[in-house]
């Protein structure tokens, strides 16, 4: 007697509720699934103690592979838009873009945003008026008779009035990097969404790190500026974004200049075209009599930041509406 030329059907299994062993109840409202064809292998039962595979509830996909990445997720293919704000992979500056989002961004927030202006201008009037106190205190005047009437005054600076000078000098330096480094860590918050508050802008990220990395770089554009003007020029271009990397990325003062150099290094015509931009919006503001630094510095940072993000391909913030 012959084999037949496919496997038998089993007998539908009257104790099981989809009629064949290893099937699974249908669930409320899904249709039952068809009893095999003739000679096609009934569906395989879990092993033992495994758990089925649950269905998918009325309209909902099927889940993703485990591992892969799911639909609609942002950066999970190359130019995926964030969520937050621009590419990731931009990667050039757009001067246009930018003065326009860090203008719009400070029209929108400008009672925050002129805070450290006016911080500066207070401690240059503090620095001005505890100066000519301790000239006035510390030294000495000496008249010498030129004769016919003529006298001539010498005015000289004790050794108290000197040490007092230099303190103010350097409290007058610190204070400024203090509001420098407010500025900028208020860019940064923009820049991530942040809300705009008037601690945003008073309060610095990381200051320690900051006044380290200031220091660094003064130091080295300070001693470039001695050798012929030009490598000052060059440092001063290599580190534009050496404050700017050790708040937004948290680095140290080495890694932020090194960090800058590399990307000014690759970014040459870019890098370039942001530090030129930053100074002119800057001087901008010191030709109206300084005080057009109270909106100049913070819009320049706020440029600054946007072109960093840029070039970093970082994600930045929405551009407020006009």
């Amino acid at each position: 007697m012959s084999q037949p030329p496919y496997p038998p059907v089993p007998p539908p299994d009257p104790q099981q509720p989809g009629g064949f062993p290893g099937q699974q109840p249908p669930q409320y409202g899904q249709q039952p699934p068809p009893p095999p064809q003739y000679g096609q292998q009934p569906p395989q039962q879990p092993p033992y103690g495994q758990q089925p595979p649950p269905q998918p509830q009325y309209g909902q996909a099927p889940p993703p592979p485990p591992g892969g990445p799911q639909y609609g997720d942002a950066g999970t293919y190359p130019g995926a838009p964030d969520p937050q704000g621009a590419p990731y992979d931009s990667g050039k500056v757009d001067v246009g873009t930018a003065f326009s989002w860090a203008f719009g961004k400070f029209k929108n927030n400008v009672g925050a945003m002129i805070l450290p202006g006016l911080a500066v201008f207070l401690l240059l009037a503090v620095f001005l008026a505890l100066a000519i106190f301790g000239t006035a205190l510390f030294s000495s005047t000496e008249t010498t008779d030129l004769g016919g009437g003529y006298t001539y005054e010498t005015t000289t600076l004790g050794t108290g009035g000197l040490i007092l000078m230099i303190l103010l000098y350097v409290l007058l330096y610190i204070g400024l990097i203090y509001i420098q480094a407010s500025i900028i860590s208020g860019a940064v918050r923009v820049a991530n969404g942040e809300p705009v508050t008037a601690k945003s802008f008073l309060t610095p990220i990381r200051f320690g790190p900051v006044i380290g990395t200031a220091i660094l770089v003064g130091i080295i554009v300070g001693v470039g500026t001695a050798l012929c003007v030009i490598p000052g020029i060059i440092a001063m271009f290599f580190l534009m974004f050496a404050v700017v990397a050790t708040i937004d990325k948290g680095l140290s003062p080495v890694d932020a200049m090194k960090a800058s150099f590399e990307l000014t290094k690759s970014k040459v015509g870019d890098s370039i075209l942001t530090l030129l931009v930053t100074y002119a919006i800057h001087l901008v503001g010191a030709l109206v009599c300084y005080v057009g630094l109270i909106v100049a510095a913070p819009v320049a940072q706020l440029f600054l930041v946007h072109c960093w993000r840029r070039l970093n391909g970082a994600p930045i913030a929405p551009a407020d509406p006009s």
